[in-house]
């Protein structure tokens, strides 16, 4: 893998009627520390002649390498048209170069200054990182609190139960648009985000997984975002975190011991995958799965990489059993009360 030390940077970001938050991304930006080459690209979904103008006088007062472009105002925000285009934007300025990389994130994010040395570090050791994004938290949201300090508890006891050598501790369970990296040879393979109205961060997440590339969660590469309830994406964060607000009751999880279980199984699929399984040894999985054992075979044969062998014989639940929050949190502290720590694997 290329050293990711000096490989020039590209930061894509869609822009949609964002005058009052963007400047504060650029400022951000522009004060990188240790950040090395690295060029803003900037894709207005809709012409804002004011905006860019103010931006690009922000940007050389500050010496940020900086292009604007923008495309035909869609009727309605889709998440992942804007940010394809300004990812495609990025990779023009990159040309082809085989060593760069190229990085994400949203108009309402504040990167923290070693944003872009940090994911330099991460790149240089896997092909996708997904950075921690914390909430601003204007206006409080409590109900939404809780959710996610439960989801950081169930996915630290994901890790100590399936864990990935690449992906250390300390992890979080978080992906997102507002924190991104790819090398560029990676997200170019990808075909790149697909025009989704919502949700084309997970999507090219769940494909690079599934393609064999090494995704990394990292806590050291941090965005602060927006808790603004009325967003540009339709069923985007803002929609998630509006409807939390107004909940009367509180939302309801996969019961942690499913989960727990699925940890398990996907832990024994990925060191069976590593270990290299024998006939005997898939004919076990396959009855511990109840999973069709040619169905097994051509999985094992095909697959690119352990998580990806992982992921393809225990997916997440489409339908979990579900239970509601304050009872997970419960049985969570009952689980990791009684587990014990394994061994990491490749």
């Amino acid at each position: 893998m290329p050293s990711a030390a000096s490989a020039p940077v590209v930061v894509c970001v869609p822009v949609r009627d964002e005058a009052r938050r963007l400047p504060a991304l650029v400022a951000a930006l522009a004060a990188q520390m240790d950040a090395g080459e690295f060029e803003l690209c900037l894709v207005f979904d809709g012409d804002e002649p004011a905006l860019r103008e103010r931006v690009v006088r922000k940007a050389r007062a500050a010496g940020l390498a900086l292009v604007c472009r923008h495309i035909a105002r869609g009727r309605a925000p889709n998440a992942g048209r804007a940010r394809r285009a300004a990812a495609a934007l990025g990779l023009e300025m990159l040309g082809d170069r085989s060593d760069a990389l190229l990085l994400t994130t949203d108009a309402d994010s504040i990167p923290a200054p070693d944003w872009i040395a940090a994911s330099r570090a991460a790149l240089a050791e896997v092909d996708v990182v997904a950075g921690y994004v914390r909430r601003d938290n204007r206006p409080p949201l409590p109900i939404r609190d809780r959710l996610e300090a439960y989801l950081e508890r169930l996915y630290a006891l994901e890790r100590e139960l399936d864990p990935i050598a690449y992906e250390p501790a300390p992890s979080h369970p978080g992906v997102g648009g507002a924190s991104l990296g790819f090398r560029a040879d990676v997200y170019r393979a990808l075909g790149g985000f697909g025009e989704h109205p919502f949700e084309e961060d997970l999507a090219i997440v769940d494909a690079a997984r599934r393609a064999g590339y090494r995704l990394r969660r990292d806590r050291a590469v941090r965005v602060t975002t927006s808790s603004r309830l009325f967003g540009r994406a339709r069923s985007g964060l803002a929609d998630d975190l509006r409807g939390q607000r107004a909940a009367r009751e509180l939302p309801r999880v996969e019961h942690p011991a499913d989960a727990s279980a699925r940890y398990r199984r996907s832990a024994a699929a990925r060191a069976l995958f590593l270990a290299g399984a024998s006939e005997a040894e898939l004919i076990e999985l396959a009855a511990h799965l109840d999973y069709p054992l040619a169905d097994l075979r051509r999985v094992a044969a095909t697959a690119p990489s352990a998580d990806a062998f992982a992921l393809a014989l225990v997916p997440p639940p489409i339908a979990p059993r579900d239970v509601d929050l304050a009872t997970a949190e419960i049985e969570l502290t009952r689980l990791l009360d009684q587990h014990e720590p394994t061994m990491s694997h490749a």
